[in-house]
């Protein structure tokens, strides 16, 4: 996603209209659909005063949240999936499918190693 589209999202999920926000950051609502449009970016001094005044980081703004960025790199749905229900795991099943693939990914390199 775009810094428009996160911006869109985010301030949508807050309930923040464009002047609303236009008004906190001090600017003009057209600036604010103009963001949202993709049509022009903000300097990086607006669009840190943008992530404060959204209470996000501008890491949320330029690339999405971690999900979104998690989602956009991993392309194997079921591998995705997976990674999902392992967070819902306590501390020591987690630890334990930690260690299964740090095996698993040292068990491959040392065969490369030896190929």
């Amino acid at each position: 996603m775009s810094f428009g589209d996160n911006l869109k999202k985010i301030r949508a999920e807050k309930d923040i209209s464009q002047g609303d926000l236009a008004k906190m950051i001090n600017v003009h609502a057209t600036h604010i659909s103009r963001y949202e449009r993709n049509l022009t970016s903000p300097t990086i001094d607006v669009a840190k005063k943008i992530a404060d005044a959204l209470e996000v980081s501008t890491d949320a703004l330029i690339y999405g949240s971690n999900e979104q960025i998690i989602n956009n790199k991993l392309n194997d749905e079921e591998l995705l999936q997976l990674f999902h229900k392992v967070q819902k795991l306590d501390d020591e099943n987690i630890t334990s499918v930690k260690a299964m693939l740090k095996a698993f990914v040292f068990q491959k390199d040392i065969q490369k190693q030896l190929a």
